[in-house]
């Protein structure tokens, strides 16, 4: 266990993830999830466990070390080997090794033998860890917010059986009960549901469940997070024009001009690439008062939809790729203009569900569609450039296509958010030429424009 105050380290299986401690034998940083626990030492797994105790029991085999070196060899905390029980010693270590073996082995369900009665009875009791309950935090910069709760576990078993603990398939930590009682403290639990197994094995290294608790962790705020925003309040004449910036910016520029002529403010969704090779137009957006929201770092497909019409998430898209994808472009963001991007995103094509939105919300931010009406839609689809597709519209549709929305509704287009995007591949009939006629349109039918924070809000 060693900590390094100078510099911040990242944990070796989570380059993502901020670590402060080092496995005890390979010295490697990790982060809290990947810690493992054996007599009072954090390992990085069970394979530096077991080389940790092989090289520890090594100078029992040995009566005098045959040069200096070798008697450099790991010193294992709280244990004393003495001559008179050497045996003992050795017996001990080696059953250590193999219930580390048999614990490797998680799909192996083998019933605890009936000398381990007490344990098989034993009594697990979940509870909140002192402080554990999670603090909820959000602020401009979605690294605010708070991922994992911890609880604390209580149980009952006799002292001659091993007892580990599970958290989600992941061994977390071994122990043994101390006087018929034993306690797994700080046991960090992720957002959603989890899994919490606590094991026994006994002297001839067969083991058995004792409980399976199924818990889940979640805190309303965040399921209000995870929600998909494609509409405001229907009862405001509100309205909000917003734009995606991904590879390119073949319009960017244009759009910018009429957007400051108009004196509208709309909110940018860009992507890490977009902020990355156009700085100076980032830096223009933020100076005349557009808001910038997140699209990710490489507008990658995020769920099976354009495979199979399905939005199943896509067999590489991981909860870490999910934060990674959304920070990086916000450190990105963050190193051009010095400020956080606003806590909203735009999943790139669309292609986003429950899962992926939960993903984006433990990190502080909130998917932003477009609205969708009954068989109507607020997307220009702007970025068909293809005058032989289906899709393809031209200005004036387009423009017809916006104004026409909600026409056969009360609320028409109250609370709408119209999707546009900064790059074009047409060589003419470009769709951002409509935006004058549009704003004016609109405000002359009594709506106002505002960016998406002020839609939400209000």
């Amino acid at each position: 266990m060693e900590e390094n105050p100078q510099k911040a380290q990242t944990c070796k299986n989570h380059p993502q993830r901020g670590a402060r401690r080092t496995c005890f034998y390979c010295k490697e940083y990790i982060c809290k999830e990947c810690q493992v626990v054996f007599l009072n030492s954090v390992f990085c797994s069970v394979s530096c466990i077991l080389k940790a105790v092989v090289s520890a029991a090594s100078p029992l085999f040995r009566s005098k070390p045959r040069h200096k070196a070798a008697r450099k060899r790991i010193r294992w905390p709280k244990i004393r080997v003495k001559p008179s029980r050497i045996y003992v010693d050795i017996a001990f270590l080696l059953l250590a090794v193999a219930i580390l073996l048999t614990l490797r082995s998680l799909s192996t369900e083998v019933k605890l033998l009936r000398t381990a009665q007490q344990a098989a009875s034993g009594r697990i009791i979940v509870e909140p860890a002192e402080h554990g309950e999670a603090a909820f935090a959000l602020s401009e910069s979605p690294d605010a917010m708070v991922m994992e709760n911890a609880v604390q576990i209580v149980g009952e078993a006799s002292d001659n059986i091993i007892i580990s603990l599970l958290v989600n398939g992941d061994l977390r930590e071994v122990t043994l009960p101390a006087t018929g009682k034993f306690q797994f403290k700080d046991v960090m639990l992720r957002y959603g549901e989890n899994e919490i197994i606590i094991r026994g094995t006994d002297k001839d290294g067969r083991t058995a469940i004792l409980e399976k608790l199924n818990t889940t962790f979640g805190d309303p705020r965040l399921d209000y997070l995870a929600r998909d925003i494609t509409r405001g309040d229907m009862t405001q004449n509100k309205i909000a024009l917003t734009f995606d910036g991904g590879a390119g910016n073949g319009a960017a520029a244009a759009i910018l001009e009429m957007l400051a002529e108009k004196g509208l403010r709309c909110t940018m969704f860009l992507t890490g690439r977009f902020v990355k090779d156009n700085p100076d137009l980032v830096k223009r957006m933020l100076k005349e008062g557009h808001e910038i929201a997140n699209h990710t770092m490489s507008h990658p497909h995020l769920t099976t939809f354009a495979i199979n019409g399905l939005h199943n998430t896509m067999p590489d898209i991981s909860r870490e790729t999910v934060h990674l994808e959304l920070l990086e472009t916000n450190e990105l963001y963050k190193k051009i203009t010095g400020k956080s991007m606003a806590p909203y995103w735009r999943a790139p094509y669309g292609e986003h569900n429950l899962q992926i939105r939960r993903w984006a919300s433990e990190i502080g931010y909130t998917q932003v569609g477009w609205t969708l009406g009954h068989g109507e839609n607020m997307d220009t689809m702007d970025w068909v450039a293809d005058t032989l597709s289906s899709r393809y519209k031209s200005p004036r549709q387009i423009l017809q296509k916006i104004l026409s929305f909600g026409s056969d509704s009360e609320r028409a287009a109250n609370g709408g958010i119209i999707l546009m995007h900064l790059d074009t591949q047409r060589k003419k009939d470009q769709p951002y030429e409509i935006i004058p006629a549009l704003i004016d349109s609109l405000q002359g039918r009594g709506y106002k424009f505002v960016t998406v924070s002020q839609l939400v809000k209000s």
